[in-house]
C-alpha cells in the first residue's frame, strides 16, 4: 500500500495514479506548477505544516526530485 495522508479523521491512501496525474499536470501546465508551490508555502506560513510539507513534497517529486534538489545544495 502507498503513502497515506490524514484528512480530518479519515486516512486516504495516495495511489500511484494520483502521483502520476500530478506529475503529468506539472509537466504540461506551468500555472499549475506555480500554484502547487504557492499552496505549499502558504500552508506552511499559515501554520498547516503537515499539509504544506505534503504539497511541497508532491511539487518537488513532480519537478526535479529530491536527489537533484540535494545535488543543488552541494
Amino acid at each position: 500500500m502507498g503513502a497515506t495522508q490524514a484528512i480530518g479523521i479519515i486516512e486516504v491512501a495516495l495511489t500511484r495514479d494520483f502521483k502520476e496525474t500530478i506529475q503529468a499536470r506539472v509537466e504540461r501546465d506551468p500555472a499549475f506548477r506555480e500554484a502547487l508551490l504557492k499552496e505549499g508555502v502558504e500552508c506552511l506560513l499559515s501554520g498547516d505544516v503537515e499539509t504544506g510539507k505534503t504539497v511541497l513534497r508532491d511539487c518537488i517529486n513532480a519537478t526535479i526530485g529530491f536527489d537533484a534538489l540535494c545535488e543543488t545544495r552541494r
